[in-house]
């Protein structure tokens, strides 16, 4: 049992990075999340006597970091424990990040989204094998990685192939993990295909593009209510009056009062 204030968090050992998820499925994915740690804290509040699977946590010089268990975390801090079970391992920063990308993809009660597990396999493949210029290590292959994270073993081969290909230093660093600082697999395999293309995205531009992504949050959460004929009628309605009437004053007050910060903001 550890103090909770001993706890600390950092973003390169949590894999579950809400950008690598499609826009129009972020909203459920974020619902999903909250839902988790809502279920978790009800156990809590039951009893001051439960306590929850304990915590991994990292044992760095810096003091203790959550490497599993950042869903739990939250539930402690929500129902205002002041202690909680962990698991502590001394290891390096990198091995931690390593750890952190392989425990979240297998055996999860909440299980990352499919371009979150391709992220993590891309960023360990990266890490192991020395961005590619290395072998994998010994006992470790494509199928055994491909079966360890969740992914297709075409997905893994593909980035094997990539991997040598790839200078992080094309990249701006929010286009990369934080925790091995290598470009983000969706980033890489979409790499000028528009919005994604991050190493011109990220600009003066940025800003424009983080309201786009809210609003486009918001339309995609409605649209997965609705049905595909509804969705597409929809759209198509939206795209013909902004092409005849951008400029209304009504309509560019309307979009501006929609992509107000809320509860979307990630």
């Amino acid at each position: 049992m550890v103090r909770l204030a001993d706890l600390r968090t950092d973003d390169a050992l949590q894999p579950r990075e809400p950008r690598m998820v499609p826009l129009k499925k972020q909203h459920s994915v974020q619902t999903r999340s909250e839902e988790h740690t809502g279920t978790m804290l009800l156990v809590l509040k039951a009893s001051a006597e439960v306590q929850l699977e304990p915590l991994l946590v990292a044992e760095l010089e810096e003091g203790l970091h959550v490497v599993d268990g950042h869903h739990r975390l939250k539930a402690y801090q929500q129902a205002r424990r002041d202690t909680v079970p962990v698991r502590v391992l001394p290891m390096s920063r990198r091995e931690a990040v390593l750890v952190s990308k392989l425990v979240n993809c297998s055996d999860r009660a909440l299980e990352m989204h499919p371009e979150q597990k391709r992220d993590a396999a891309w960023q360990y493949m990266a890490a192991v094998t020395n961005r590619g210029s290395i072998d994998l290590p010994p006992g470790e292959s494509l199928r055994g990685l491909a079966g360890r994270f969740g992914v297709s073993r075409g997905t893994i081969a593909n980035m094997a192939r990539k991997l040598p290909k790839v200078n992080p230093k094309d990249w701006r660093p929010e286009a990369c993990d934080p925790g091995t600082g290598f470009p983000r697999w969706r980033y890489v395999r979409e790499a000028g295909a528009g919005w994604q293309d991050m190493q011109t995205k990220l600009t003066p531009e940025q800003l424009v593009q983080h309201e786009a992504e809210k609003l486009a949050r918001k339309i995609g959460s409605l649209i997965d209510a609705a049905t595909p004929e509804a969705a597409r009628r929809a759209l198509e309605m939206l795209a013909n009056e902004a092409r005849l009437d951008a400029r209304n004053p009504d309509t560019v007050e309307f979009l501006r009062e929609i992509a107000e910060p809320g509860a979307d903001d990630f």
